[in-house]
């Protein structure tokens, strides 16, 4: 079965990996949740509510990204490096959050409040939004097909049979 044949379409030997797929999906999702976290701690927090938040988003966006793009990795690897990815890189992703939002905290515009809540709830909300379009089977790694057309189907197969 050639790649593009296996839901590749790229055209590229390399199978795409679902890693990225849902990673992609997931930073559509928090530009779609985003007004939500920017309004909500605009007017809570004000101004520095408005600015946490957006950096805050951003960071969850980052992690999420860079999570995928070292499964991708490790998954293209090896076996032993898909695990060292996943749990070397969810220490170092950790690290990393905390020393930006250390290397932040005593800016104007920062509120650790309003940047901590995000941090949080962005993480948690998007996770559960994106388990109702994760596929779980082999068939279909990464995120599940897009609905089948049952007319188009429908009328596909009777041209057949007429002809």
């Amino acid at each position: 079965m050639s790649a593009t044949s296996a839901g590749n379409l790229t055209g590229s030997a390399e199978p795409a990996a679902p890693e990225l797929e849902i990673a992609r999906d997931i930073a559509k999702r928090a530009v779609l949740l985003s007004p939500a976290f920017l309004v909500v701690c605009t007017a809570i927090w004000g101004l520095a509510g408005l600015a946490s938040s957006a950096f805050a988003l951003g960071l969850v966006v980052a992690n999420f990204l860079l999570a995928a793009a070292l499964m991708a990795w490790g998954a293209r690897t090896s076996v032993a490096a898909l695990g060292a990815a996943v749990l070397g890189g969810y220490i170092l992703r950790l690290a990393l959050i905390t020393a930006i939002v250390l290397l932040v905290k005593d800016a104007a515009w920062v509120d650790l409040v309003s940047l901590g809540f995000t941090l949080i709830v962005a993480h948690l909300v998007l996770l559960t939004w994106e388990t109702r379009y994760v596929s779980a089977s082999l068939a279909y790694p990464g995120l599940q097909p897009g609905p089948v057309n049952v007319a188009a189907t429908d009328d596909d197969s009777s041209r057949e049979r007429e002809s």
